[in-house]
């Protein structure tokens, strides 16, 4: 009896414990799949944390992107809005419409025949690679033969040459014609630069809406404006048309540096040409012998002239002096070998009296 009683007692307690073993066994997998469950949450969380730190990092950078290519952007449009650059090494700057131009030229103003004909002639084998001319100056077709006789000498060719023409006022109602006249008395395929010779705001738009046209067609690559002395005049031409000027043409020496108009054409990218860059016949020696201009001359052991020339590249304006002199052409062109200082510019600056010669 006792020995039964010992062994269900035995069994008993196996069961016993044989039960309790499946409850562990049963609640460490519960708490092993719980755990299973909760890891396999959290690696959720974190690969979605990863993600949004990865979108929010793409985000961080398409944005930086974005503020570089802003601020790429508003530099570009800072640059346009200083003004062209000139390249005082290769005596160049580039237009607003894409072209390269010579910032020293040839003007042929009062030359006809053989003067105008010799003069481009003679500059171009010195190395000038800008000619200006105009319908109304009677001498493109002289101009064109000066051209030819360079190009075919070997001294230059078409592509390198860059030439200035002017539509004149009694043309305006005309423009189409016009510029298909000067095509054919310059001799050439198409004209680098062409301008209206003064403001006449009874049809100068019409005038320019055609060299427009003719830009469209190939006939001219560049466009502009000449004699517009205020903003205002300039801004009405402008937001009457579709292409910006490249250049504006005006008197502008020492004594009248256009200071107030250059300031204006910076927000267009327009540069500033002189005529008259030495003042004009009859008062070249009135700043020729200027004590401030001569002085900075016999330091530099420069003319007068000379002097002049590179203060207008220096101060950002294309210079066209006129001459029928082979010396002077020579002469006017010798200025890449040397460079105005800062206070020496300052004191050209200074001679400002915002006084014209011409009075058209």
């Amino acid at each position: 009896m006792k020995t039964k009683q010992i062994v269900a007692f035995i069994l008993s307690l196996v069961m016993c414990l044989f039960l309790i073993a499946c409850g562990t066994t049963e609640e460490q997998t519960d708490r092993v799949d719980e755990l299973v469950e909760n890891e396999t949450l959290a690696g959720s969380q974190t690969d979605s944390t990863d993600t949004d730190i990865g979108n929010k990092t793409q985000e961080n950078d398409q944005t930086e992107m974005a503020e570089e290519n802003s601020d790429s952007e508003q530099q570009e449009v800072s640059g346009i809005s200083e003004g062209q650059v000139f390249d005082l090494e290769n005596g160049t700057v580039m237009l607003n419409s894409g072209y390269e131009m010579p910032i020293l030229g040839i003007g042929t103003f009062r030359l006809s025949g053989s003067e105008a004909e010799n003069s481009v002639y003679w500059a171009l084998r010195d190395g000038y690679r800008l000619i200006d001319t105009a319908r109304i100056y009677g001498n493109e077709a002289d101009v064109g033969r000066g051209i030819q006789r360079a190009i075919e000498e070997g001294f230059v060719t078409r592509e390198e040459i860059f030439v200035t023409t002017k539509m004149w006022t009694d043309d305006f109602d005309n423009g189409a014609e016009a510029i298909n006249a000067s095509l054919e008395r310059l001799g050439l395929d198409y004209i680098d630069l062409m301008i209206l010779h003064h403001s006449q705001p009874s049809n100068d738009v019409e005038a320019y809406q055609a060299m427009e046209q003719a830009v469209s067609e190939g006939k001219l690559r560049s466009i502009g404006l000449s004699n517009y002395y205020t903003p205002e005049d300039f801004d009405r031409l402008v937001n009457a048309t579709s292409i910006t000027p490249a250049l504006l043409q005006n008197e502008t020496h020492p004594y009248h540096q256009s200071m107030e108009m250059k300031e204006h054409l910076r927000q267009y990218g327009t540069v500033m040409e002189s005529w008259f860059p030495l003042g004009g016949r009859g008062n070249t020696q009135t700043l020729f012998n200027d004590e401030v201009i001569s002085g900075i001359a016999q330091a530099h052991g420069k003319t007068s002239a000379q002097i002049i020339l590179r203060w207008h590249l220096q101060a950002g304006n294309i210079a066209i002096p006129g001459s029928s002199n082979e010396d002077h052409i020579q002469e006017n062109f010798e200025i890449f070998d040397f460079e105005l200082t800062d206070e020496e510019m300052e004191q050209m600056t200074g001679l400002d009296r915002n006084e014209r010669f011409a009075g058209y």
